[in-house]
């Protein structure tokens, strides 16, 4: 004789909850897709915000070049430099310039001692595609007569 396989019929009852599966799952999506798109608007603000502050640091490094060359034009100790000057293959400061102005010389006088007044300004401006950063430095200087 063989032996008779039993099969059990297992009847189910109707489900109460209906598509509720669903719901959550859609619900589940929803939010993660949410969060997908918080995750990377945060994350490309965070990039302009590094952009910003490397070009921020280029032009007060071109701002910087331009106090300088003033100061050493004002003093006669040489820079050839014009007022205006674009930086061309100097590394780190690529698409970057200054400006600068020396104000018209004050004499003071104090008792006996005459001193001579001035002000240096400079801007720096670094430029990467749209984005334009300037940054301006200004510095007195008294000299003594």
């Amino acid at each position: 004789m063989c032996p008779r396989s039993h099969y059990v019929n297992i009847t189910t009852k109707p489900s109460t909850q209906r598509g509720s599966m669903l719901i959550i799952a859609l619900f589940v999506i929803i939010v993660l897709g949410l969060l997908g798109l918080t995750m990377t608007r945060l994350l490309s603000s965070s990039s302009e915000a590094i952009i910003h502050e490397v070009l921020g640091q280029r032009a007060l490094n071109a701002a910087r070049a331009g106090i300088n060359c003033a100061v050493a034009k004002q003093l006669g100790t040489g820079c050839v430099n014009p007022s205006i000057k674009t930086f061309i293959g100097v590394a780190g400061l690529e698409n970057c310039s200054y400006e600068y102005e020396i104000s018209t010389p004050r004499s003071i006088v104090d008792e006996s001692k005459k001193f001579t007044y001035w002000t240096f300004n400079s801007t720096g401006q670094c430029r990467v595609g749209n984005t334009i950063v300037t940054r301006s430095i200004y510095i007195d200087t008294i000299e003594a007569s």
